[in-house]
């Protein structure tokens, strides 16, 4: 079994200039509380007088006194403090700042993490059995790959999702989120039937929207997708590759189940988030 310093990252792109420039352009407001030579991005949504705070993956101890002024400051009727890691003190310390254990995390509390420090080979061969299987079966067959085409994927998302009955962000939101990483997103499409947008912050790659038609899906494109993309960001100096969520039972959503195993055929290792932790100003 590998060491688990492999699959450790420097900082989640949730803690990022670049997804702080794109909160604040899809309407949040993006500050940074300092604590202890570091700091923490903190997002917050005004809403008339009101305002909701969110914090997450943050990797160090809470400035929770300081947490609290900026969500009196701002008349922050909830606050939602989703950390990367929890340490058994600072559990107790939201405790006793009036924190609660949320049932609806914004986001996954369980991911996927494969090292791509070895060499394409050996991340093949580390791959659950069907998906090297698969992988064999149609990668010489005839495929057109484009890398970036944004517009493409976006059209390939929106018929996954309608296919699904599933809400995807709108187009301006989505060129949002491409305008503020730049050079740090990677899009993959193949034959314009399935593909997926990666975002990369610190040498790590985020498997953030993916997308396929049902006829992609009953070829097995989307194995070729992920493949792919983990090759070209190795390329880009990618280190470790996040799956950016898997079915976690502390969470229980049956919805996460089918694309939770498809994800676990590339093997990685699997990493437990604390969860949601919330807090309600109500009144202030």
């Amino acid at each position: 079994m590998e060491n688990a310093e492999n699959y450790e990252i420097d900082q989640d792109l949730r803690q990022s200039r670049e997804y702080g420039l794109y909160m604040e352009r899809i309407g949040w407001k993006s500050e940074l509380i300092q604590h202890s030579g570091s700091k923490i991005q903190v997002f917050l949504k005004k809403l008339g007088p009101l305002g909701i705070v969110k914090i997450q993956r943050t990797r160090g101890v809470l400035p929770l006194e300081k947490i609290e002024k900026y969500l009196k400051d701002n008349g922050a009727m909830l606050c939602k403090i989703e950390p990367s890691v929890i340490k058994a003190t600072s559990e107790q310390s939201l405790k006793s700042h009036g924190y609660k254990m949320s049932k609806w995390p914004l986001l996954g509390t369980k991911t996927l993490r494969v090292n791509l420090k070895p060499e394409n080979e050996d991340i093949f061969n580390s791959l659950k059995k069907d998906s090297r299987y698969i992988l064999r079966k149609i990668y010489n067959l005839k495929h057109e790959t484009k890398i970036n085409d944004f517009d493409g994927f976006y059209e390939i998302w929106k018929k996954s999702a309608k296919r699904k009955d599933l809400w995807i962000p709108g187009k301006k939101e989505y060129q949002a989120l491409i305008d503020s990483f730049g050079e740090g997103c990677l899009c993959l499409n193949i034959d314009n039937s399935a593909g997926c947008l990666v975002l990369i912050h610190m040498n790590t790659a985020f498997y953030y929207y993916a997308g396929s038609t049902a006829e992609a899906v009953k070829n097995n494109l989307p194995y070729l997708v992920v493949w792919e993309a983990i090759k070209e960001a190795k390329k880009r100096g990618c280190t470790v590759w996040d799956f950016e969520g898997i079915y976690d039972s502390r969470f229980p959503n049956k919805g996460w189940m089918g694309f939770s195993h498809f994800k676990k055929s590339f093997g990685g290792q699997e990493i437990e988030f604390p969860g949601s932790w919330e807090k309600w100003r109500w009144p202030f």
